[in-house]
């Protein structure tokens, strides 16, 4: 019998799910973007993975705890479950070279745009990257999705200067605009 591979949604947090306010380091700065409850749902129903991969620098440079990180994931997981969406897992790097707290001033390979987050994904959950897809609003993820080989979704933000040389499958405005042509795009193959 063949191993069945699963398909996945790959996500970026801020910016992507909820208002990105530079470093979100409390629950009450929590905000969730319009229509990604429901573009979540719809991925669901179209059987794909959900998965958070983010970077966190800000536990390197001290500007929050990862106890502070957990506080803020669990509540983002509690809206979406109080929603009925259920997202499969959260990896997050809280590394960065350059920052003051130890041990996370070092240079790694989860941080994006390598591709440690995205490996032990498709390590732990079985994932076929020719059939899933990346929602970012920065260089970092979709260089991380050239890396990987996935399909990349930039949702336009104009918080960060954007490298026209990184250059996405699709330009989208928001979550929801990406999950509709993506269940498109799965429904052809």
């Amino acid at each position: 019998m063949e191993n069945k591979k699963n398909k996945c949604v790959f996500l970026d947090r801020d910016g992507v799910l909820n208002k990105d306010i530079g470093y979100l380091k409390s629950t009450d700065q929590l905000i969730i973007l319009p229509g990604v409850i429901e573009a979540l749902k719809k991925l669901k129903e179209a059987e794909f993975l959900l998965i958070i991969v983010t970077n966190q620098s800000g536990i390197a440079k001290g500007f929050f705890y990862e106890d502070d990180l957990k506080k803020v994931h669990n509540a983002l997981l509690a809206i979406f479950k109080k929603n009925n969406v259920y997202i499969d897992d959260i990896f997050y790097c809280p590394h960065h070279k350059d920052g003051t707290v130890k041990p996370y001033n070092i240079p790694c390979n989860c941080r994006k745009p390598d591709t440690k987050m995205i490996k032990d994904s498709v390590i732990k959950y079985n994932i076929d990257l020719r059939k899933s897809y990346l929602v970012g609003d920065k260089d970092t993820d979709i260089q991380l999705a050239i890396n990987a080989g996935l399909k990349s979704f930039y949702v336009k933000n104009d918080m960060y200067e954007y490298d026209k040389n990184v250059v996405s499958d699709y330009t989208v405005d928001n979550l929801a605009e990406a999950a509709e042509i993506i269940i498109e795009i799965s429904n052809n193959i």
